[in-house]
């Protein structure tokens, strides 16, 4: 993996996670203040029922010989039906009236049209707000097999403040949940966006960092005069680049070292012999392929590896050293040249490691100075064993 997707990744993932947990402390806190708000307004809705059914009539509440549930002598309650509905047309929250465990009084209207009440805490209701006069708040009730919300609470007997029903607010869930949808998918897209708007720009800071870091890094790795790699990172590139290998690919490594450069320093000044240090690299770098590795290992001394290569094409390793040697004698800078250099090609399919590969390589060009230099001579690893 590249140390720039290295990087991309290192720096989205604190962000990523981040934003996760921003998103679910923000859904917890909004859903907490959302379910408040609603145990709020129900009850108030609850409160304000109460203080209806307070202001009319006067008296215990009790069930007469007609079967309805009066308020004293003067407020029918199982007949009065704008009590709940005026409160549900003004605040959309249906009221439901208990006298006892039984819905007397209600403004939901059932499918047939009649006023009925069906709802499945009612043991929770007769357990705690009928036998201990407690508030209830019911975040999820069926009421007539509809999920809602509700907030109940006790109705006291004016004479002796005991028990004698309970008061339902109630209002379906199904609004309340597309509120809470709504704002996932809200806070899911703006999540998003500023995810996209992060990632870019981290993408872009990073793929900066990294041009610049690859910069550093890269010229750590070259030569300051001639631009090619240096002795250990030709090393490592090489070693790299065998290990990679199929085993049907040849390697190939030539080692060019100057001959009689010394005299070109002393004769010419050693700005000269720069000059003609970064000419050889520029005749290397113009004959070898681009995926060839060159690196000037130390004073006059040069090597390339040619990866990939086939027995049958090794000749062109040849071919390139003699046209070499020929540009080399046709160089001339300022007053110095022609030049020439001595060249040793070490090819193996055997497995060669880079030690073994550079000592074949070095075999040959000490062949080639003892040949009388100018000239290459290749050595094989089938040929050595």
């Amino acid at each position: 993996m590249k140390y720039s997707t290295k990087l991309l990744i290192a720096n989205c993932i604190p962000v990523i996670v981040f934003a996760i947990i921003s998103l679910i402390i923000g859904f917890t806190q909004f859903r907490t203040s959302l379910y408040n708000e609603k145990q709020g307004n129900l009850k108030s809705t609850a409160l304000a029922a109460m203080a209806f059914y307070s202001s009319h009539g006067y008296g215990d509440y009790g069930r007469k010989g007609d079967g309805n549930v009066w308020r004293g002598m003067n407020f029918n309650i199982s007949t009065e039906t704008d009590v709940v509905d005026d409160l549900k047309l003004q605040t959309g929250v249906d009221i439901t009236f208990f006298f006892k465990d039984m819905p007397e009084m209600t403004s939901i209207i059932d499918n047939s049209g009649e006023r009925k009440v069906f709802i499945s805490a009612m043991d929770y209701l007769k357990d705690h707000t009928l036998a201990e006069g407690a508030q209830l708040w019911c975040r999820s009730i069926k009421v007539n097999g509809v999920q809602c919300q509700a907030y109940i609470i006790p109705i006291r007997q004016d004479s002796d403040k005991s028990i004698t029903g309970a008061l339902m607010a109630s209002q379906p869930i199904a609004g309340f949940n597309r509120i809470i949808q709504n704002y996932i998918l809200t806070m899911l897209a703006a999540v998003v966006i500023i995810l996209v708007a992060a990632f870019l720009f981290i993408r872009w800071y990073v793929a900066r960092f990294a041009q610049e870091f690859y910069a550093v890094t890269d010229k750590s790795k070259r030569d300051l005069l001639t631009g090619l790699y240096n002795k250990r990172s030709f090393e490592e590139e090489v070693k790299n680049t065998i290990a990679t290998q199929k085993p049907e690919d040849v390697s190939v490594l030539l080692i060019f070292d100057f001959d009689n450069f010394k005299h070109v320093n002393d004769h010419y000044g050693h700005q000269t012999g720069d000059e003609v240090l970064r000419a050889f690299a520029q005749i290397l770098t113009r004959a070898f392929r681009t995926k060839d590795l060159i690196g000037r290992i130390g004073g006059d001394e040069f090597m390339v590896f040619m990866p990939d290569m086939a027995e049958d094409i090794l000749r062109r390793a040849d071919e390139i050293s003699q046209e070499i040697l020929n540009e080399l004698a046709r160089l001339k800078i300022g007053e110095a040249g022609p030049f020439s250099c001595s060249i040793g090609i070490g090819t193996d399919s055997t497995g060669y490691k880079f030690q073994e590969l550079y000592e074949l390589a070095d075999s040959a060009l000490y062949e080639s100075k003892e040949r009388g230099k100018a000239c290459y001579v290749r050595f094989s690893s089938n040929d050595k064993r």
